[in-house]
């Protein structure tokens, strides 16, 4: 039996009922929370969605928002993820992905609301690897939210400022209605408005880490879960440091960037995505960021805003083994060592006066076959922005911050295995490791035979996806991802807890000596708050 037919403020919806191992389950593809923003509405504050009579029927899903289309094909994800193709674009794309397992109104399920990876430039709402049918088997009810990005979610302009008093946050403003909105009807599907946790991973961590950190939604939340990015210690752009760029990008699309906003209205949203596609600091960009403005962001400084806003939040954060290097590319392969000789120059360069101080050579003993595999081993564990070693100090100094919350950190270093014509290649297992993304497979358990092709899942595989989506479904459910039959998690506090998620999962309490390492270098390099 299924929850059928869901009435909510706005009026009544069908979705479709799931079969086979997930009958029970219903899920609602574009469920809207807000005016399309559109015309009039294109940068402004989302509009709370009319009422409508009959029964709408929210079976398919929407359309993925405006964005750019890459240049070329981005592996190993466009295989991985997007082998289907991508749904139309569409400036109308203010829409809930809602997948229940409950069969009645009453049952007050624990609420998942995720926001996808892909920069606030990319990506949508209804991709194949956060397939939320397992965690809704799991008596979880997730909310997967399409929100505005790029030039339509994030544009700053002096004619905005004027017009409204601010200007960007506009899909930060989404995130909070569709909050509002899940707060205010989740309960007909059967969820508990009062035990929801955000989520998100990569691109998708600065999105729930703004909501669960914004004064507008103070007491809404009650847990985060931060995958590829813990979003902690990152300083917000002001309104006009932003004005540049977003007028550079516009002459690069042949747009006059001093237009009356109301004729920048009138444009066809195709004309913005016609323009340089380059990262920051190469010229300029679609508008990639959140922005400080006091209203929706409270402070410059995340970490400011986690102790005014956060402290009430029980937190599971952690990123991949393979998506970093020492040498601080991100989630494409790194320029490689030639040899341990390069490694370690580069290392005693790096580490200084700690090189011997830990005598680090034989701390991290590598040779020319391994060095590069040690590389991003190290990264992962302790000398990156998204190491394991930041999570968990953030769990430590949380702990002596707000002593009521809970904090449990996380490497995830599991490899999916590739096909044999894949070996030798960018998608080869060996050079991709735990690559960037990866984990979401076993974390919403949404690996399936052939699901996607280029996978040849093995019982491993189905294994680790079982025990890992326990731990968040888990966590969702209590802030405590620790359950009967799972090896014990322990937790992020004054002894530095943490746990290695690999072909067996395994749990660390305490710091051996990369561990103080490690630490001491980021408090060195001022990478970090003194606890």
């Amino acid at each position: 039996m299924s929850i059928g037919i869901v009435t909510t403020k706005y009026g009544k919806m069908k979705g479709e009922e799931l079969t086979g191992k997930y009958a029970g389950i219903t899920t609602f593809r574009s469920v809207p929370y807000a005016e399309p923003p559109v015309g009039e509405l294109r940068w402004k504050p989302p509009v709370e969605h009319e009422s409508w009579v009959g029964i709408r029927d929210v079976s398919h899903f929407a359309s993925r928002p405006m964005q750019s289309i890459p240049l070329e094909p981005n592996e190993p994800w466009e295989s991985d993820f997007w082998y289907a193709g991508h749904p139309p674009m569409s400036e109308d794309c203010l829409y809930l992905h809602i997948t229940t397992g409950a069969q009645s109104p009453k049952e007050r399920r624990p609420v998942f609301m995720w926001f996808h990876g892909g920069g606030l430039s990319s990506g949508h709402y209804a991709e194949i690897e956060f397939d939320p049918s397992e965690l809704a088997r799991k008596g979880i009810i997730v909310v997967s939210v399409g929100q505005r990005l790029n030039i339509m979610g994030y544009l700053c302009l002096p004619q905005l400022t004027k017009e409204q008093g601010t200007s960007g946050n506009y899909g930060l403003m989404d995130e909070l209605l569709a909050l509002k909105w899940v707060r205010e009807n989740i309960s007909s599907f059967g969820g508990d408005p009062d035990n929801i946790t955000v989520g998100g991973q990569s691109g998708g961590t600065a999105k729930s880490t703004a909501l669960a950190t914004s004064p507008k939604a103070a007491g809404m939340i009650k847990r985060c879960i931060n995958q590829s990015n813990l979003a902690w210690l990152r300083d917000y752009p002001t309104i006009d440091s932003e004005y540049d760029n977003a007028k550079e990008y516009l002459k690069t699309c042949g747009i006059d960037p001093e237009l009356p906003i109301d004729e920048l209205r009138r444009i066809p949203a195709e004309r913005f995505y016609k323009g340089a596609r380059t990262r920051r600091g190469e010229g300029p960009t679609l508008p990639p960021s959140m922005v400080y403005d006091g209203i929706y962001i409270a402070n410059i400084s995340g970490a400011k805003n986690m102790e005014e806003y956060g402290c009430s939040i029980d937190y599971l954060s952690g990123g991949n083994v393979g998506e970093n290097s020492v040498r601080e590319y991100e989630h494409k392969l790194p320029q490689p060592f030639k040899s341990a000789t390069e490694f370690y120059s580069f290392m005693k360069e790096k580490l200084g006066d700690l090189y011997d101080k830990f005598n680090f050579e034989k701390l991290c003993p590598v040779n020319d076959e391994n060095c590069n595999l040690k590389n991003r081993e190290l990264a992962a564990r302790a000398f990156s922005n998204g190491s394991v070693i930041v999570n968990r100090y953030f769990g430590a100094y949380r702990a002596k911050l707000c002593p009521n919350v809970h904090n449990y950190s996380y490497s995830f270093g599991h490899y999916t295995p590739c096909l044999d014509e894949e070996k030798g290649t960018c998608r080869d297992t060996k050079n991709l490791l735990a690559w960037h993304s990866s984990e979401m497979w076993y974390t919403f358990s949404s690996l399936r035979d052939n699901v996607p092709p280029c996978r040849p899942w093995t019982e491993l595989d189905f294994k680790l996806a079982d025990i890992y989506s326990s731990y968040w479904a888990n966590f969702i459910k209590t802030g405590d991802p620790n359950g009967e039959g799972l090896p014990f998690w322990p937790e992020s506090r004054e002894n530095f807890g943490w746990m290695f998620l690999g072909d067996t999962p395994v749990g660390y309490n305490g710091m051996d000596e990369l561990d103080k390492l490690a630490l001491e270098y980021l408090l060195r390099e001022g990478n970090v708050p003194v606890i």
